[in-house]
């Protein structure tokens, strides 16, 4: 079985696929995947192409980039286009080569187009995913509103069949095993 956890920024799409790697899944986490595809040098030629201003004495600055995308949204559409084929590539090679259930961890999943058995949106209110980002990255409120509402839109333009919802919020009750089990396998 094949699940996709997906949703904005600080939703907490990590926490809930590390519940669900205790169901006996795989974890694939899509972040470090994409930390692995920068890195490599024909992406990263691609990248230095499309964002000469994202590199300082030609090396990458990932919070420069990150600033570029998240204020332009035809910016953050030319990076997808270079790094998500590869990022499709080796979560692909991951799936084929790793038999069993899977768990793949991705903001914007569906538009990757990979064969999931079950989509799990996780989301957040606002205010969640403003604190859980500053705590966990240092990042400014602005450049994370900015990603969470590139983000948002592009979720709710979604139509998937196989999805269910996990609302988890500050204040929302910590999500048991048995309620995972009972929304993955209904």
């Amino acid at each position: 079985m094949i699940i996709g956890v997906y949703g904005t920024i600080g939703a907490g799409k990590t926490t809930i696929s590390n519940k669900i790697k205790k169901l006996k899944f795989k974890v694939v986490n899509a972040d470090k995947i994409s930390r692995d595809v920068l890195n490599s040098r024909d992406i990263e030629k691609q990248i230095k192409d499309a964002f000469p201003n994202a590199f300082i004495e030609n090396n990458l600055n990932r919070a420069k980039l990150r600033k570029i995308i998240s204020e332009d949204q035809n910016s953050l559409n030319k990076l997808n286009s270079i790094v998500w084929p590869e990022i499709k590539n080796q979560i692909s090679l991951l799936i084929q080569t790793n038999p069993g259930n899977i768990v793949i961890d991705a903001a914007l999943l569906p538009e990757l187009g990979l064969e999931v058995d079950k989509y799990i949106r996780v989301k957040a209110n606002l205010l969640t995913t403003l604190l859980r980002v500053k705590k966990r990255d240092k990042k400014p409120f602005k450049e994370t509103y900015s990603i969470y509402k590139q983000q948002k839109q592009r979720i709710k333009k979604y139509d998937l069949n196989n999805e269910v919802i996990i609302i988890n919020d500050i204040w929302t009750k910590s999500i048991t095993y048995k309620q995972l089990h009972k929304k993955i396998f209904k």
